[in-house]
């Protein structure tokens, strides 16, 4: 049953690229992000799939089947355009979702989590539902673009993917923000990118896009639940490409040639920042997602140095961190200099419009800082530090360490192609800067023979006698914790205390949930013999959807005649 199950689950990986060429999709030119998309989905897909076998101990085969049915929705998504298949398909692979959770049992933090799927699931269909119906295509675009807003998790939008992601088992994370989240970002850019840049939504959506980066950044660096921290992490990268397709969009037929030379670079940042996204954070769900497993705890502080007792290597498990920290050799680096290259071009660039540009682009600098330091703070407390609880050792499943071994291995030599591309094409792309790119080129691939070096190195050595640690208190280890609180506390009454209480959680979104559950109780009906608030506000929820939907299908439908007119003839009949 499992071989056949993974038979499947190969089969919805391939499937979209056959159904993409049945289509006339051009992959290899205007499809091209469609292709990446695919590409990333089918790559990361196998190794979420490989990673379950080892980290469910049952249902094995209902969680595969799960993730068949979703690879395939979502990549069909991809394909389908503005039709009702895409509302089907979309939904589909949110209520796939479903599927993925029979591993383990079900808990409020699991049923939080699903909840928030279906709760951006019912947003986005009926936002779709809208603009495919929609007689007005600019108040139909409108739809269109809070639809796509709301499944990236753009700011603003975002309240969900915090939730979705603190009760999740550690692959659907991986699922969640390594494939899912590519879907909504790759059709904006298809579809909305070509006409936004002359539209008053992004003259909204740029300062919008730069502040989240910035609060995303903060809320990851203060979160003490570590799953919630990457979460935070996540949105913080969605907004920044969507900041790229922006930019991109804002100066595409700009008059100066060098803001259009700009816009076709920030679009290939956009591509390149995806694909980082995509494999980087994949390998941070995957990693820290199985040390809250055998911790039992998803708070950082109470899950110090569990990395020590995992019997992961600590190499291994620190590559994820760095790529984040934009050490040279990871895809994170270049990423974050091809950034720092663009930000220098507005500077030399002549006019009011990259002037303006210029200040939220440090607010973007500063929040990919904040960010790293999150990414930095979970590493030093759950993989660095001596354990705080005597946990016994622990030996993972080969799938565990193989799943993670390959996309560890995808983080340096995506790295490595991605800057051979660079460079064989610079000659001849006006917004490749030959230079650059060749000087970028080299410092990476130093970085990644210096990480093959002190790898191969650190498993050849042995430790003959360890130094003793003096931290007074009559103590006499070889090891020193690094409490996680210990680098983000001292910047909590200063900075932390305005976006995040002292729990840990964002103050925004406690807001947001907190109005969206006080609305829903309006609707609500009472419920005899059940005391779970959480089950009648998803009912109450479901039926709004499914009336509204109706009532927009029926509403526009009249709009448009068809039905109208047949009634005023049945009336006159």
């Amino acid at each position: 049953m499992i071989i056949l199950s993974y038979l499947i689950v190969a089969m919805s990986l391939i499937a979209p690229f056959l159904a993409g060429r049945v289509l006339g999709k051009n992959f290899f030119g205007q499809d091209t992000p469609i292709f990446i998309g695919l590409t990333l989905q089918a790559v990361l897909g196998i190794v979420i799939s490989i990673y379950v076998y080892g980290y469910e101990h049952r249902k094995k085969a209902t969680v595969l089947l799960g993730y068949a049915i979703f690879f395939l929705s979502t990549g069909l998504c991809y394909l389908v355009g503005k039709t009702l298949w895409l509302i089907l398909f979309w939904e589909l692979s949110t209520v796939s979702a479903f599927l993925l959770y029979q591993g383990g049992k079900w808990n409020p933090n699991s049923i939080k989590s699903f909840i928030a799927l279906v709760v951006a699931g019912g947003i986005g269909a009926f936002c779709f539902t809208y603009w495919i119906y929609s007689p007005d295509s600019e108040f139909g675009n409108f739809f269109l673009v809070t639809g796509l807003l709301v499944k990236a998790a753009f700011f603003g939008f975002h309240f969900w993917l915090p939730e979705a992601h603190s009760g999740s088992p550690a692959h659907a994370s991986a699922a969640y923000s390594g494939i899912l989240v590519n879907l909504p970002l790759i059709l904006f850019h298809q579809w909305v990118g070509p006409w936004i840049g002359t539209t008053i939504f992004i003259k909204i959506l740029i300062p919008m896009a730069g502040f989240g980066v910035l609060w995303a950044g903060l809320s990851s660096l203060f979160s003490r639940d570590a799953k919630k921290a990457i979460a935070y992490s996540t949105v913080e990268n969605m907004n920044f490409l969507f900041l790229c397709i922006l930019l991109s969009a804002l100066w595409k037929d700009h008059e100066l040639e060098s803001l259009r030379v700009l816009s076709r670079s920030f679009s290939f940042l956009f591509i390149l920042s995806l694909i980082h996204h995509s494999v980087s954070k994949t390998f941070q769900f995957l990693s820290i997602g199985y040390l809250t497993k055998i911790s039992g705890f998803s708070n950082v502080d109470q899950s110090t140095g569990v990395g020590r007792i995992s019997g992961i290597p600590t190499s291994l498990l620190s590559l994820g961190t760095v790529s984040f920290l934009a050490i040279p050799g990871t895809t994170g680096f270049l990423s974050e200099a091809t950034f720092v290259k663009l930000v220098a071009g507005v500077l030399e660039i002549p006019g009011q419009s990259a002037i303006l540009v210029l200040p939220l682009l440090i607010l973007v600098s500063s929040g990919l800082v904040l960010g790293a330091a999150g990414h930095l703070r979970i590493f030093l407390g759950m993989i660095l530090s001596r354990p705080r609880t005597n946990w016994p050792e622990h030996k993972p499943a080969k799938t565990i360490l193989y799943s993670l071994s390959i996309s560890g291995v995808l983080i340096l030599l995506v790295s490595l192609g991605i800057s051979a591309y660079a460079v064989y094409y610079s000659p001849t792309k006006e917004w490749l800067d030959e230079q650059w790119y060749r000087g970028l080129a080299i410092v990476n691939s130093i970085g990644l023979v210096m990480f093959l070096f002190v790898g191969v190195l650190g498993l050849r050595t042995k430790i003959s006698k360890r130094k003793l640690w003096d931290c007074g208190g009559n103590y006499g280890g070889a090891d020193v914790a690094i409490p996680a609180e210990g680098i983000s506390d001292p910047l909590f009454p200063s900075l932390g205390r305005y976006f995040t209480n002292e729990q840990g959680n964002s103050r925004l979104d406690e807001a947001i949930l907190h109005s969206i559950i006080k609305f829903l109780n309006t609707f609500k009906a009472s419920v005899n013999e059940s005391d779970e608030e959480s089950i009648s506000i998803n009912l109450a929820f479901s039926s709004i959807t499914v009336v509204l939907l109706l009532f927009v299908i029926i509403g526009l439908k009249l709009a448009e005649g068809d039905l109208w007119k047949l009634f005023l003839n049945t009336l006159t009949q």
